[in-house]
């Protein structure tokens, strides 16, 4: 099992997929995945239940003006990232398909489990994630979302989908 302490994303035209690599850079064992369109909706979806459910600031925040913490919290975390736009480079390894990855949330932190399609029940990485690195690759996956013309909206953007709401 790798523990991933770095993400980066690439986004295969060819492949009509997301490539994650876990540790490219960092000195840790080094990991690919490829993320399908339908796992990334999955993903994105419940990233975004997820929040609703753990951050203090949304559950504290009353009904109508949740979606918009959530928004502004997710924007917040996405001006903080620091990412470059470098390719990849091949080492020979043949990402695994990325079957499911399990959410989890503990003392501020989030917890994700990775498994791959080749060995369903077995967890091939983790990585734990503070709740703005969470927004941050959940941002990154909906990039690459938009790169690949999946046509899967912003996460937490439902809020500023609501003109009714900005009055």
């Amino acid at each position: 099992m790798v523990n991933i302490g770095a993400f980066t994303f690439q986004f295969d035209r060819m492949e009509d997929r997301i490539r994650l690599v876990g540790n490219l850079d960092n000195g840790q064992p080094r990991i690919d995945f490829w993320i399908t369109r339908r796992l990334a909706k999955l993903l994105l979806d419940a990233g975004d239940q997820l929040v609703q459910k753990t951050s203090r600031r949304v559950s504290e925040s009353p009904a109508e003006f949740k979606g918009a913490t959530a928004q502004f919290e997710h924007e917040q975390a996405k001006a903080a990232m620091q990412a470059s736009n470098q390719a990849i480079p091949s080492d020979g390894t043949t990402p695994e398909l990325l079957h499911r990855v399990d959410f989890s949330f503990k003392d501020g932190r989030y917890r994700l489990r990775f498994y791959s399609q080749d060995a369903p029940d077995e967890i091939e990485a983790v990585s734990v994630l503070t709740y703005p690195e969470l927004h941050q690759v959940l941002h990154l996956i909906h990039v690459g979302c938009e790169a690949l013309e999946w046509g899967v909206s912003e996460p937490f953007s439902l809020f500023a989908a609501d003109p009714s709401r900005l009055q």
